[in-house]
């Protein structure tokens, strides 16, 4: 092919790729906030949110009046995204529905409405908008074919962004945890609250190896800032693979405190949550509870061959840094 009939690229994507301008969306919730802290002082970053005045007063209070800029929009309404990913270079999703892991069906509020087709409305917005890049917060476990909604919104959601015919990576974090979190924070409260004992859900033999929320950041702006993991699915997560049972041991060792799980036989947490799951206010559901429950373990072997110096920070040790500045 000649120099003459070579394509070039839309004049909108060669403007976004000189601004190097990153939308997180979702950049106001508590992975997508670490991530946004993450890529400060490598990129310019503006987040997307559907939260208006209380989104941009959570922004402001994370990182000033003035850092990061608020565009409005939802991946649930593909009409409202056109204009906010104007002059967008890369884009990083990592949109959560309000309550998740318990979905909430009547107000469209669920794995596959949000995760998948939310995704899906995003990648097609930003092919129009000629985006070059996009990142994508998956998970471990993700699977198009799966049976569990989760999983399968997942799945769902990266092959829509593999088959963008943009630059992307996608990134698949094990159980994250950090200030901010929705699920170690109150095991620490409980473990405040309770003496002597710990009520587990379940029999607390998942496996998992947790993974510090800023770590998490940090390999997303590696994604953000370099080529190295283009068209690569990476994992992430701990090096120490636990139960949830060592789990609660350990963040209990950090507070100073002894407690022995007392576990909930799962039978009776699931109908527990076939009955919660039908009042208002997102309480428990049985299929949060199988997902509470299972095991996530992320495989580290991609990670390490592209990223081989990358250090993740150990359980103990950010376990009580944060709970020293809780």
């Amino acid at each position: 092919m000649t120099a003459s009939s070579t394509p070039s690229k839309p004049d909108a994507s060669r403007q976004a790729e000189s601004s190097g301008l990153v939308l997180v969306a979702g950049g106001t919730g508590f992975l997508g906030s670490a991530i946004v802290e993450q890529l400060l002082g490598h990129r310019r970053v503006v987040v997307l949110s559907r939260g208006g005045d209380r989104a941009r007063g959570r922004l402001r209070e994370r990182f000033g009046p003035e850092a990061v800029e608020l565009r409005t929009g939802d991946v649930t309404a593909p009409q409202t995204l056109d204009e906010a990913l104007a002059d967008v270079d890369t884009v990083v999703q990592c949109v959560q529905f309000p309550g998740s892991p318990v979905e909430a069906p009547a107000r469209g509020r669920t794995f596959l409405e949000v995760d998948a087709a939310g995704t899906r409305a995003l990648v097609d917005g930003a092919v129009r908008a000629g985006v070059r890049k996009l990142v994508y917060l998956s998970g471990v476990g993700a699977d198009e074919g799966s049976d569990r909604a989760w999983f399968r919104a997942k799945g769902l959601a990266e092959r829509a962004v593999r088959e963008s015919g943009l630059a992307f990576s996608i990134v698949r974090p094990s159980w994250t945890f950090g200030p901010g979190d929705v699920s170690l924070n109150r095991f620490v409260d409980l473990i405040k609250a309770i003496p002597f004992i710990f009520p587990q859900l379940g029999p607390g033999t998942q496996r998992i190896n947790p993974v510090f929320v800023d770590d998490v950041g940090r390999l997303v702006r590696e994604t953000v800032v370099g080529a190295a993991a283009d068209g690569q699915i990476l994992e992430i997560g701990g090096r120490e693979v636990m139960t949830m049972d060592e789990v609660i041991r350990r963040t209990a060792d950090a507070l100073g405190r002894k407690r022995s799980s007392v576990h909930v036989p799962l039978d009776l947490v699931r109908f527990g949550g076939s009955i919660l799951e039908l009042l208002p206010g997102q309480i428990l559901s049985r299929d949060a509870v199988d997902f509470i429950t299972a095991s996530a373990v992320a495989d580290l072997t991609a990670l390490d061959r592209i990223y081989p110096s990358f250090e993740l920070r150990g359980f103990d040790d950010a376990i009580a840094g944060y709970l020293a500045s809780r």
